[in-house]
């Protein structure tokens, strides 16, 4: 199915502990006070199967072949896109997403070792231009991102080797072919950053 791009799809991404969900509910609450609805959704999750898959990727110490993680991510991001994101952008509703389908193609393809090319070859053949109209990536020092994390993160980030893949990730990875990629100062008060946020989105807002 393809996608409707009249209406804004938001992605916002990062390394955890840069600070994504803090961004998307502000986000969110500054459009619907303009009068703007929204819907904000997570990944993975946001569906009865994205929870399950969810849980398997980010609490299961089930060991998983990175190929096959990354379909486990592909098969819920389907499911989301289908069942919430498609039907809200089709309803005028902006959609606006804590990760999508550049963080597959940061952790499992560059971080995780999969290959970058290898990654994007996946997700452009389930995903196509289901994707959002612009990804919005959150930058901090590598270091103030391990600070906030506190030694807390999941799966992915408790190996220190990966999440120093992740970081370069971000940094550095233009996702796929047609992909809008903006990169935001994530340092200073949240709402600092919002005022960052909101001014990188201001063309695909209008």
């Amino acid at each position: 199915m393809s996608a409707d791009h009249s209406t804004p799809f938001i992605a916002i991404e990062g390394i955890d502990g840069v600070g994504k969900s803090t961004q998307v509910r502000l986000l969110a609450e500054r459009l619907e006070a303009e009068g703007r609805s929204t819907l904000t959704v997570r990944e993975p999750g946001g569906t009865e199967l994205g929870e399950q898959v969810r849980r398997i990727l980010l609490e299961s110490s089930t060991p998983l072949e990175v190929e096959a993680e990354l379909l486990l991510f592909m098969a819920s991001r389907v499911q989301l896109y289908e069942e919430r994101i498609g039907p809200a952008l089709r309803d005028g509703r902006v959609v606006i997403s804590d990760r999508f389908h550049l963080s597959s193609i940061v952790y499992q393809g560059i971080a995780r070792g999969l290959g970058e090319q290898r990654a994007g070859q996946i997700v452009w053949g389930v995903l196509g231009d289901r994707r959002p109209s612009i990804n919005v990536v959150l930058t901090l020092p590598l270091a103030d991102c391990v600070a906030r994390l506190g030694g807390e993160g999941d799966r992915f980030e408790s190996q220190p080797e990966v999440l120093e893949g992740v970081w370069h990730g971000f940094q550095e990875s233009e996702g796929l072919p047609g992909d809008r990629i903006v990169r935001i100062d994530g340092a200073g008060p949240p709402e600092e950053v919002a005022a960052r946020v909101y001014e990188g989105l201001s063309d695909a807002l209008r």
